[in-house]
């Protein structure tokens, strides 16, 4: 009886299955775990930012609200997205229904979508206070109140979000993506459609990049006002339009940032949804698995990296977190009114010192001026002359020989009567003032040394 051998491929062998299946649960179990840290900490950071804005009344602004908005979007993207991709993980496969699977589709693109609208939007308004100066900026309230902003971003979502359900209609197939972990747009799919979202996509980055360029434009000088009482508004103006284009270049990093993370798993989907469309049906394309899911991973990132940019850069919400979580205040001690008034808007920022012949004196913007507390006037030169003066006439009166004591004593005790007419004449009348408590002797003041004698009174 003839016996019957049979071969098969080494990698189809039992051992090396065992291996391979071992090797891909402790894969599994790796990436499970780098996951679940990335979206917990991705949720504390993006949640952390919120909170911190709007726990506070000087940070509820147009620009911070908007990056509020901004993280709201990475929220949903965690919540929809890199969940779902742990969940795969964990299982290994796809375990939700297909409606699900669509679902998460249309959260990557209306994510996608949404956060270039957002960011567009932003920029807009920052090249906006470019260009129309320090009038914006400070009342910015009259051009693009925060009314509107909320009308533009609501409209903004109502696009996304239609763009987005497209991919409800069955014309769309969607399937799971083993090697990327989430679910994404199958091959024999329209090309329309991706022309629509390409058309969309450069759009929005022509106008970010328009906004830049406003953003980046070259400085014009300020001149300063001559009137010293205006100084305190022109510093004001100043600190405000060089926040204004901190945050502006925040944006322009974020941007940045979105292009380089973000925009290979964008261009990774259009060139799969493109080569495997119906139209394009003879031609078909396979992507490595190494480079499907490092860039899946590097999708994943962005949602962490937003935050951690937006804390870095306000040092003013940063300052506001670490009050918040290390139960520390920040603020200087003050003298005159209680801490924690940072964020009074009656009180002015900026204090100007003045001069003048009473001395120094402190100019608010609510108060005006107002002499500084406890001041003494600055002794002159001319007092302590005087006292000299004085000084030298009692020392005559102590060493005035004794057949003269009694026209000593008059002339002690009236020095102005024992003149002559000429110079009770020139030198006025003067009531003897009270003793100086300021030191005779400070180094800055010398008092000038008489060349001549003071002249001995005569008996009348």
């Amino acid at each position: 009886m003839a016996v019957t051998v049979e071969y098969v491929p080494e990698e189809d062998t039992l051992a090396i299955v065992t291996i391979r299946e071992t090797q891909s649960a402790s894969l599994r179990t790796t990436n499970a775990i780098l996951i679940a840290a990335l979206l917990i900490s991705s949720y504390f950071l993006n949640v952390l930012f919120i909170v911190a804005v709007l726990i506070t009344k000087s940070f509820r602004t147009t620009i911070y609200l908007m990056y509020c908005h901004l993280s709201f979007v990475n929220i949903i993207d965690l919540s929809f997205n890199i969940f779902f991709a742990l969940i795969f993980v964990a299982n290994g496969n796809w375990n939700l229904s297909n409606g699900w699977c669509t679902f998460n589709v249309a959260i990557q693109e209306f994510v996608h979508l949404h956060t270039l609208l957002v960011l567009m939007l932003i920029g807009a308004e920052r090249a906006l206070g470019i260009i129309l100066g320090p009038e914006y900026v400070t009342h910015g309230h009259k051009y693009l109140s925060g009314l509107r902003i909320t009308g533009v971003s609501m409209i903004l979502s109502c696009v996304s979000i239609t763009l987005a359900s497209i991919v409800f209609m069955n014309v769309i197939p969607t399937k799971p993506f083993r090697n990327r972990y989430v679910c994404g747009i199958d091959g024999g799919g329209p090309i329309g459609y991706v022309i629509a979202r390409l058309v969309v996509y450069f759009g929005c980055l022509a106008v970010i990049l328009v906004a830049i360029g406003a953003i980046l434009q070259r400085r014009t000088a300020a001149s300063i006002s001559p009137n010293t009482q205006e100084y305190a508004e022109f510093i004001k103006r100043n600190r405000a339009m060089q926040e204004h284009r901190s945050r502006a270049k925040l944006m322009i990093l974020i941007t940045c940032v979105f292009i380089g993370i973000e925009g290979p798993y964008i261009t990774l989907c259009f060139f799969y949804e493109t080569y495997n469309s119906r139209e394009f049906s003879d031609v078909s394309i396979d992507l490595p698995q190494d480079a499907d899911t490092l860039i899946t991973w590097l999708k994943f990132v962005f949602p962490l990296l937003c935050p951690i940019i937006m804390l870095s850069w306000c040092n003013d919400v940063w300052t506001k977190v670490k009050e918040v979580m290390c139960c520390r205040s920040y603020d200087p001690p003050t003298i005159g009114h209680m801490p924690g008034l940072r964020e009074n808007a009656d009180m002015s920022p900026v204090m100007t010192v003045v001069g003048g012949e009473n001395g120094l004196r402190i100019k608010s913007e609510t108060q005006g001026y107002a002499p500084r507390p406890n001041w003494n006037q600055t002794p002159s030169v001319s007092s302590y002359e005087s006292e000299a003066t004085t000084g030298t006439q009692e020392t005559i009166a102590t060493v005035t020989p004794p057949q003269q004591s009694s026209v000593v004593s008059s002339s002690a005790t009236s020095p102005v009567e024992a003149l002559t007419p000429r110079e009770s004449e020139s030198k006025p009348r003067t009531q003897k003032s009270a003793p100086s408590k300021i030191p005779r002797q400070i180094p800055q003041f010398k008092t000038k040394r008489t060349t001549s004698k003071a002249k001995k009174p005569t008996v009348a």
